[in-house]
C-alpha cells in the first residue's frame, strides 16, 4: 500500500491506498508571528481585511481555514457535486478531518489541454485565476481532470450552485 504526506497552507494531506486524508492546520502561533510582523510595517489592517473586510473575523479566518476549507469542500460536494470536483466522502470533527477519492496526478501540460472549466475562469481575479490553473491541484480520476482543492470560499460561491450539464457529465 502507497503512503504519501504532503501539505499544504492550510491542511496536511496523507495520501493511503484510495483516499486522500486531509488535515486542517490549525495557525495560531504563525498568525501571532504575522501579526507581530505586520504590526511592525504597518500592514496589520490591510492583511486581515485580505482575509474578510472585517479585521477580527479576517484573523478568525486566517487561524481556521484549513477548518473552512474542509467545510466548505464537504459542504460543495454533498449539496453541489460536479463531475470536475474529487469527491469528497467524509468529514469528521467538524472539519478537523475530510476523507477524499484518490485520482492520479497530472502534469501541467495535461492540465492545459484537459481543463475542465477554463471557460468559467475568464474575468475573474488573477490570483484566483493563478490557483485554479495550477496541476498540483487537480488529478486524473475515472478518465476526467477533477480539481481536489476546492475549499476556498470563492470557489465554494462559484461552484455552489449545480448545472443541468454537470449533473449528466457525472453520471457519464
Amino acid at each position: 500500500m502507497r503512503l504519501q504526506f504532503s501539505w499544504g497552507t492550510t491542511r496536511f494531506v496523507i495520501l493511503v491506498g484510495t483516499v486522500a486524508i486531509k488535515f486542517a492546520r490549525l495557525r495560531p502561533f504563525r498568525a501571532l508571528y504575522r501579526l507581530a510582523k505586520h504590526q511592525m510595517n504597518g500592514e496589520v489592517r490591510v492583511k486581515l481585511v485580505k482575509f474578510d473586510g472585517r479585521p477580527f473575523i479576517g484573523g478568525i479566518k486566517y487561524i481556521f481555514a484549513g477548518i473552512i476549507a474542509n467545510r466548505n469542500e464537504y459542504r460543495l460536494w454533498h449539496t453541489s457535486p460536479r463531475y470536475f470536483l474529487m469527491p469528497t466522502l467524509y468529514s469528521f470533527g467538524g472539519g478537523l478531518v475530510n476523507v477524499q477519492e484518490l485520482g492520479k496526478s497530472i502534469s501541467q501540460e495535461e492540465l492545459d489541454v484537459s481543463h475542465p472549466f477554463q471557460e468559467i475562469l475568464a474575468g475573474m481575479p488573477p490570483e484566483f485565476v493563478y490557483d485554479m490553473t495550477r496541476s498540483a491541484n487537480f488529478c486524473r480520476y475515472k478518465n476526467r481532470t477533477c480539481l481536489v482543492d476546492y475549499g476556498s470560499e470563492e470557489t465554494f460561491i462559484l461552484f455552489l450552485r449545480p448545472q443541468s450539464r454537470d449533473a449528466y457529465r457525472l453520471t457519464t
